[in-house]
């Protein structure tokens, strides 16, 4: 079985201490593709997260606060949303020793966002703002729910599960603007918005997608075959 590291949060808010938690979403569908998840908490000594990494067979970097616009040269919009430098700072190390030690990377909402940020794409900080779009992508319906369509490249890691257009959940108001050198778009909303992308070298696997699959995995086969593609592939570099 593949040891599938979740890259972790950390709740503040109306707690005594703080708490480091990943959605029992994720855990779920990481499961119910057989593969065992593995939190990884936020820490500050790299020693600790090369270890982490040294230790798993692939990452889902999960979903959260807004990347910091300094991370991209950018100055913060008045639309920006919570941020925290510290996970910034976690998040960016993971994805630094993962590329290093070539372990799969399966990005979502946020994690596709770190992941462009990272090989030196930028980011749309409010879309509402920045776009002329009539696509809400921060929707008010339950979780599971889709609420807009998406085109789907053919050649592409996903096209396989999805198919040419599919229907997925959106809770986001950052997305890709400048796409990250050595990726391609594999999905987009009708309005242009990525939704979508892969790692353009062979030898590797980065997949980011800006909706959240976990959220719609109990109920939807298709974002649960995501998660057991990306699982087979983990465990086929064992």
């Amino acid at each position: 079985m593949a040891v599938i590291g979740l890259s972790g949060n950390i709740l503040y808010k109306d707690v005594s201490s703080p708490k480091s938690f990943v959605n029992k979403s994720y855990i779920d569908s990481v499961s119910r593709a057989d593969g065992i998840p593995f939190i990884m908490p936020i820490v500050e000594d790299e020693k600790i997260i090369k270890g982490m990494i040294e230790n798993i067979d692939g990452i889902i970097m999960t979903g959260g606060v807004d990347v910091h616009p300094f991370r991209f040269n950018e100055e913060p919009m008045g639309k920006i949303g919570t941020i925290s430098a510290e996970r910034d700072e976690f998040d960016f190390k993971i994805i630094k020793y993962a590329v290093e030690m070539n372990k799969p990377i399966f990005g979502i909402c946020r994690g596709i966002q770190v992941i462009n940020v990272h090989f030196g794409g930028t980011l749309i900080q409010d879309i509402p703002t920045q776009r002329n779009t009539n696509i809400l992508h921060d929707q008010t319906a339950e979780l599971h729910v889709a609420t807009h369509k998406i085109q789907v490249v053919k050649d592409s890691i996903i096209y396989d599960m999805l198919g040419e257009n599919s229907e997925v959940n959106s809770f986001h108001h950052q997305a890709i603007d400048k796409l990250a050198k050595d990726f391609k778009v594999t999905a987009s909303a009708k309005d242009g918005i990525v939704e979508a992308i892969e790692y353009k070298k062979k030898d590797s696997f980065i997949l980011g997608v800006q909706w959240h699959p976990e959220l719609m995995s109990a109920k939807n086969i298709k974002m649960q075959n995501i998660f057991d593609m990306f699982i087979g592939v983990c465990k086929s570099r064992q």
